[in-house]
């Protein structure tokens, strides 16, 4: 179930697809640590990656309000993550 404020969830046949949009901006809002482990590389061309490079979730707000304005202006934005309260809270 969804929160009334949350974000699309899209299947992963969708997520692959949208990677490939040039107006498309990735942000990865796992942990640096995770983030450092692996993550999804859009194809040339395609949309752009982002990573906030978060110690813990509590800095996204503070790093989405800085850094939105110049880097998602008219684009579309995926996000992705392990899963639980983050990814909720993320959206």
């Amino acid at each position: 179930r969804s929160l009334p404020f949350s974000a699309k969830k899209l299947q992963a046949h969708e997520y692959h697809e949208a990677m490939q949009d040039s107006d498309t901006v990735i942000i990865d809002v796992r942990n640096a640590y995770e983030s450092a482990l692996g993550r999804f590389e859009p194809p040339s061309g395609g949309a752009t990656l982002v990573d906030p490079k978060m110690r813990n979730s509590i800095e996204f707000p503070k790093w989405l309000a800085a850094e939105a304005p110049k880097l998602l202006h008219k684009k579309k934005v995926l996000m992705y993550c392990t899963g639980g309260i983050r990814c909720e809270r993320a959206t």
